[in-house]
């Protein structure tokens, strides 16, 4: 036999209010948010991240990531991870699965990460042939044509 409840679910909430009257603890600073800004660099979609890359955020800018694979211009993207206080391992796990999609649609994938950047002790191993220290050593990189599809003729 099914039973209704006599009251009303409770609904989960980050943060409960304090009861009227009561005392009010002093507001810790809250971390900063991730920002992203698109742009282009020669042949690349540049992604500029800056913030905190964590679990948190990460949803966020993986909805931002495959956004900017599947609409831009080009299958190739650069993330400038620069401006990055933070990276975790939500946000390291991340940044590898950007580079499976990148791959993905026959693009490529660098992370400008300067030496000193919190981004760059967070890279796997894998992706440090991805990494460049500065946004102007890009066009050394860039592809003069997109990758060839294994499918097309090959012109003899």
């Amino acid at each position: 036999m099914l039973v209704r409840p006599t009251e009303p679910p409770l609904e989960a909430t980050s943060s409960p209010t304090p009861p009227a009257g009561a005392p009010t603890a002093p507001s810790a600073p809250r971390p900063k948010a991730l920002r992203m800004q698109t742009g282009r660099h020669g042949r690349y979609t540049l992604l500029r991240m800056s913030g905190r890359l964590t679990a948190d955020t990460a949803v966020t800018a993986e909805a931002q990531i495959l956004t900017t694979i599947v609409l831009g211009p080009s299958p190739h993207l650069a993330l400038d991870l620069s401006g990055l206080e933070v990276v975790d391992l939500h946000g390291a796990h991340l940044l590898t699965k950007t580079h499976f999609a990148v791959r993905a649609a026959r693009g490529t994938l660098h992370l400008i990460a300067p030496a000193h950047a919190p981004a760059r002790d967070a890279l796997s191993r894998y992706l440090l042939h991805c990494v460049v220290q500065r946004r102007e050593d890009l066009p050394l990189l860039a592809p003069l044509t997109a990758p060839s599809d294994p499918r097309l003729p090959v012109a003899t």
